[in-house]
């Protein structure tokens, strides 16, 4: 192989245009221009906090000019997809899993993009002509938290591999089980490193505007892909279509079905009437009487995700200070069932115990309220939706029912309304 004698940032500004050019990749033209792209000293790969890219000389000067365009589509696929922010709760978990569930991801629709290498070819270890980075065909069509939970199960006792080293080209991905991570960036089994620390200390301002800059430089890709005559990737499209945020559709779905909005209620004298010494009923509005959360706990929804949505719950409850709260854990059963009245209502975040781990029937809900007389205002329930439910099962159920389903958007439930709940 004969080096190329141009500097590091001349040969990256030549692989911009070359990839620009090539039907296949005009799509991403308009993430190029996202954040600032620069030549570093340091001995690193290259790296990314999602918005800005920086490449380390040394390792870009021994790339072949088809390997720096893998690498250079490898930095704005992480900005496409928002890894640095999206996956933030997995790198807490396990810092190692969460680089390489990126980094597989990424490197599979890189090699399905091009798999003759005629415009990017996955960098590679001159000598033994092994993959710099992870590649494992198995997790083909899957997201980031898919392949981090079946490393994280399926290599606990694995070591861990060294920055930047070659993989044995068989798949085998080497993960250990860590503590939450550190902020700095690394990328332990990948191909780049990762700045987590630098996503992390954008601003809510920066990271929304970053959020619009990607959205808008997909879109402008997609226009320029469209103009001359090339197709916009599949994966791109996804990323533009509409998202529910689940928080609001929760808070909307809670408000809608409060019982008595305007009711009198007799606890406390309408004020505007006391000086005229009449006693007079006070107009409560916006309280709910009775809510009940049915949280599916057979092993998949924990962590963070089930922080995120009980610290939601609370806050609906510190709002709307409802009389009585059911929360039941489930699997195939109701395992746990805590009820919170009063003051104890708005601070549930603190007070539940989740219990459960098996597997997954939702029907028990139903039964379990049939046979404890719960007859709520609505019912909340948050599941990952991989199981199935019988309709008829559901045919009892009288109050307004509201699925929140991670992970599984061809779920229909059995009854009531659907949100699929996309982030943490």
């Amino acid at each position: 192989m004969i080096k190329s004698k141009l500097p590091a940032e001349k040969r990256l500004e030549l692989v911009h245009v070359s990839l620009m050019r090539d039907d296949r990749f005009k799509a991403y033209v308009g993430l190029f221009m996202v954040g600032k792209t620069e030549v570093v000293e340091d001995p690193i790969t290259a790296c990314t906090n999602g918005r800005d890219a920086k490449y380390g000389r040394g390792f870009v000067d021994e790339l072949t000019d088809k390997e720096l365009a893998f690498l250079v589509m490898h930095e704005n696929m992480h900005k496409a997809y928002r890894h640095m922010t999206t996956w933030r709760a997995l790198w807490d978990t396990n810092r190692m899993a969460a680089n390489m569930a990126c980094d597989h991801v990424i490197n599979l629709q890189l090699v399905d993009m091009d798999p003759n290498e005629s415009m990017i070819a996955f960098p590679r270890d001159k000598d033994t002509n092994k993959r710099f980075g992870v590649y494992d065909e198995r997790f083909k069509g899957m997201d980031s938290k898919q392949v981090f939970d079946i490393l994280v199960k399926e290599n606990k006792d694995k070591p861990k591999r060294g920055n930047g080293k070659p993989d044995d080209g068989k798949g085998d991905s080497g993960v250990e089980d860590s503590e939450a991570g550190d902020d700095s960036g690394d990328g332990d089994g990948g191909l780049d490193q990762h700045d987590w620390k630098g996503a992390k200390d954008m601003d809510a301002e920066e990271r929304k505007q970053l959020e619009r800059d990607i959205e808008q430089a997909i879109r402008q890709g997609g226009i320029y892909a469209g103009k001359t005559g090339a197709n916009m990737p599949r994966e791109l499209s996804e990323l533009l279509k509409p998202k529910v945020v689940w928080r609001e559709v929760l808070q909307r779905f809670t408000k809608m079905h409060l019982r008595n909005r305007e009711s009198p209620s007799w606890r406390k004298a309408h004020r505007n009437f006391l000086w005229q010494d009449m006693i007079l009923p006070s107009i409560v509005g916006k309280r709910m009487k009775h809510l009940a959360i049915g949280i599916d706990t057979s092993g998949s929804v924990v962590g963070p995700l089930l922080d995120a949505f009980l610290s939601e719950l609370n806050k609906i409850c510190q709002d709307m200070m409802p009389e009585r709260i059911d929360v039941m854990y489930w699997d195939t059963q109701v395992c746990q069932h805590e009820v919170f009245k009063g003051s104890d209502s708005t601070n549930i975040v603190h007070r539940t115990s989740p219990k459960g781990g098996g597997g997954t029937n939702p029907d028990c809900i139903v039964e379990f309220m049939h046979k404890k007389h719960i007859n709520p205002d609505a019912l909340v329930i948050l599941s990952d939706g991989h199981m199935h439910s019988d309709p008829a099962a559901w045919a009892r159920m009288k109050a307004p029912t509201l699925w929140c389903i991670i992970g599984n958007d061809s779920y229909v439930p059995p009854y009531g309304q659907l949100v699929n709940v996309k982030e943490v």
